[in-house]
């Protein structure tokens, strides 16, 4: 199979790590990603489906009481309703992430300077409190900084922004911090990001945190290339602590309409982790497929059986934040693309791609292609050429099946038919007289011709007759 030339069609760019500068806004507030058909090449944000701040809204902490990320029940005290989202979003932690050892508090600057009484708080010293206290500061400064990638979500002010603790007073088990389901689109790629402050970054303790995708069908998924933490940033030191935003790479294809987003801690212990975090967000990082068919060499129309070029894009999504870099690869895309009768793959329909493990099957009825983008392309693309006899066709965007791609826009094209026979012209057949003339004398003049020479015959027939006798 011939290869488009990667110049033209395919454009990569290398891989960033999650510090790389963040400015662009991410669309929010949808379900399916706002890349929209028309800009082959041109790498769309991708759209938040999630965006969890924890705000919502939240009771503020008391010396008698402080909300945990989970319901909390210890047997003893009345049980303590989880945090519900916004969006009545519900979470599941496990029992050391959930209010022991100073962990799934949800906390804010400005709450009570003392550890609340509350027995969900029990094991959170007061140094613990005012750190988790700090952080959740440090993290609402650093979502209202310029370079923070979401900067259209409205937020609290930073002394008011509540985030989940997990400063680990105590010899915390490696487990599940924060996981909640979301509804999302069967056929879509999907990752997530998290914000993580973290204190105390002069100890040389080990943080190994991830961001784990479920959709119950698929292996799960950690989204981003290696442990989450926060002193391993270069950058954006606030309050003293090190905060930023973890951004994945690797999206998960779901194959149900349900996706679990976990916050894991994968080492536990009590020495190093010292964290808390905030806006987990799940965004939707489908590529786009544009498909169009070239306009005709000249005039609006294809001649009858000529071939028509006909090019697909997949352009992926970019990370999020950043608009020149792209966000990570995505495997095992494809469409299924039913065409109008009397539209035709041409005989010879020339093939060709550039798109990792591309191809392009073809029929009289249909294309079905498949491939990929690798972690680092901005687009790839598919081509072959298109006959027909005459008509005009649209290529719909409903006539597309389409698995981990977005549809593209209509594109048309028109094939004139092919010349019948020559119809017989008016003045076609004998001549009948030179060009000028007037061809009813002569025709008078031939049959009068005729007519006298039969009667001159008659007359010598009878003359030999009479002399006969």
């Amino acid at each position: 199979m011939p290869a488009l030339r990667r110049s033209r069609v395919r454009r990569s760019l290398p891989l960033v790590g999650a510090t790389a500068a963040l400015g662009v806004i991410i669309a929010s507030g949808a379900s399916s990603a706002a890349a929209a058909p028309g800009s082959p090449g041109v790498m769309a944000a991708p759209t938040v489906v999630l965006y969890e701040g924890f705000e919502g809204p939240v009771p503020p902490a008391t010396p008698e009481f402080v909300q945990t990320i989970a319901d909390y029940d210890d047997g003893v005290a009345p049980p303590v309703p989880g945090y519900v989202g916004r969006e009545g979003e519900l979470y599941r932690a496990d029992p050391a992430w959930n209010g022991q050892f100073c962990n799934g508090l949800i906390v804010a600057g400005d709450d009570v300077s003392t550890v609340p009484t509350a027995s969900q708080a029990a094991d959170c010293l007061q140094d613990g409190w005012n750190q988790s206290r700090s952080l959740a500061r440090t993290l609402g400064s650093w979502a209202a900084d310029p370079d923070y990638p979401y900067p259209s979500v409205p937020r609290a002010e930073p002394t008011a922004n509540h985030a989940v603790s997990s400063y680990t007073q105590g010899d915390s088990p490696a487990g599940v911090m924060a996981a909640t389901a979301v509804p999302v689109i069967a056929g879509h790629y999907y990752t997530a990001t998290v914000d993580v402050a973290q204190a105390n970054c002069w100890t040389t303790n080990p943080v190994d945190l991830a961001v784990q995708l479920d959709d119950g069908v698929s292996p799960p998924v950690a989204a981003f290339p290696g442990p989450i933490a926060a002193c391993d940033l270069p950058v954006h030191q606030i309050n003293g602590n090190n905060v930023g935003t973890f951004r994945g790479f690797t999206s998960l294809l779901a194959q149900s309409p349900s996706v679990e987003v976990a916050l894991l801690n994968n080492l536990g212990g009590g020495g190093g982790d010292d964290n808390a975090f905030d806006n987990l967000a799940l965004i939707d990082t489908t590529p786009q497929l544009d498909a169009v068919i070239a306009a005709p060499p000249s005039g609006d129309s294809y001649a009858s059986d000529q071939p028509a070029r006909f090019l697909l894009t997949v352009t992926n999504t970019h990370l999020a934040g950043s608009p020149a870099v792209p966000s990570g690869a995505k495997p095992e895309w494809s469409f299924d693309l039913a065409l109008p009768a009397g539209l035709v793959p041409a005989e010879s329909p020339a093939i060709e791609t550039d798109c990792p493990n591309g191809a392009l099957d073809v029929t009289s009825a249909g294309i079905v292609g498949r491939g990929s983008l690798g972690p680092t392309d901005v687009s790839c693309s598919l081509a072959l050429d298109l006959v027909s006899s005459g008509g005009e066709y649209v290529l719909d965007p409903a006539a597309y099946e389409l698995t981990g791609l977005l549809a593209p826009a209509a594109t048309s094209a028109r094939f004139a038919f092919a010349p019948g026979p020559p119809e017989p012209s008016p003045g076609s057949g004998p001549v009948l007289a030179d060009s000028g003339s007037d061809p009813l004398p002569v025709l008078l003049t031939g049959v009068l011709a005729v007519v006298l020479g039969g009667v001159l015959i008659q007359l010598s027939v009878a003359a030999r007759r009479r002399r006969t006798r």
